[in-house]
């Protein structure tokens, strides 16, 4: 595994790759919140016979530094492109999972003439009123507690949310969610705040495909995708949950890479 950074005018973005062929397209990798681009490392080494793959920590996760001030959704797109910029490619693979997903398709929307095929796994679409209701009280910062509260409390969220998760990535988790700190959920308000339904309707352009899963948490969002993305191929994993990449790497770099190829 290779770590490296991004310069970028709040602080640098942490970025983990494995070694390839210079000469291979980039394909950037976006990770879930409040989670990290650690979700990654066992996908990255099936990917490199075909692409020069990069999963990069979200600012404010993973070992990325946190932004200054209320960032939207177009601010993290932007750092997206910043990473490509560093990295010298005009045109790029994207794939992005849940909030990562938003950000992959805001930055299609921004640059779409650089994104060679874009990949949405587990798309977030909430109603007007359920990224209200979300806005108003669903992640709370957890208070930090001298004798340790606050440790149960993101052990028992992260098995709530997944309760078949094995004891080696829950343990990975706690430590994202601890190095994201006690307002763990900075992205996600970005993304309730944005109307993904509105910006679908202009684009972009490009070859989608929204990979859902039925052991997902988010499982019953793949629909809402599909009709909104009308023109994107869907693909649909029977045992596929939150973590696909992690559980089968070498299947889910072979669904990357048939995508990338087709295209």
């Amino acid at each position: 595994m290779r770590n490296f950074y991004v310069d970028a005018p709040w602080g640098q973005i942490h970025c983990r790759s494995v070694p390839a062929d210079a000469s291979l397209p980039l394909y950037l990798i976006l990770h879930q919140s409040p989670l990290s681009a650690r979700n990654y490392d066992r996908l990255l080494p099936f990917m490199t016979g075909w692409c020069r793959p990069v999963a990069i920590d979200t600012p404010g996760y993973g070992a990325s530094q946190a932004p200054t001030g209320q960032w939207q959704v177009a601010d993290y797109a932007r750092a997206v492109l910043r990473v490509a910029d560093a990295l010298e490619a005009e045109t790029f693979h994207l794939f992005g999972r849940a909030t990562g997903a938003v950000f992959a398709f805001e930055t299609a929307l921004l640059e779409t003439g650089r994104v060679r095929s874009l990949v949405l796994h587990g798309v977030p679409i909430y109603t007007a009123q359920e990224r209200a209701d979300r806005l108003a009280d669903f992640a709370p910062p957890y208070p930090l507690d001298v004798d340790g509260k606050h440790l149960a409390w993101i052990w028992a969220r992260i098995r709530s949310e997944y309760p078949t998760l094995d004891s080696h990535l829950a343990t990975c988790f706690v430590a994202d969610y601890l190095v994201a700190g006690s307002d763990f959920a900075a992205a996600y308000r970005a993304i309730w705040r944005y109307d993904l339904s509105a910006r679908a309707a202009t684009g972009p352009d490009i070859p989608i495909l929204l990979v859902g899963g039925a052991k997902d948490r988010i499982a019953f969002m793949h629909a809402r995708a599909v009709a909104l993305f009308a023109k994107a191929e869907a693909e649909w994993l029977a045992d596929g949950d939150d973590f696909a990449a992690e559980r089968d790497p070498q299947a889910f770099a072979d669904l990357l890479r048939r995508f990338a190829h087709r295209r």
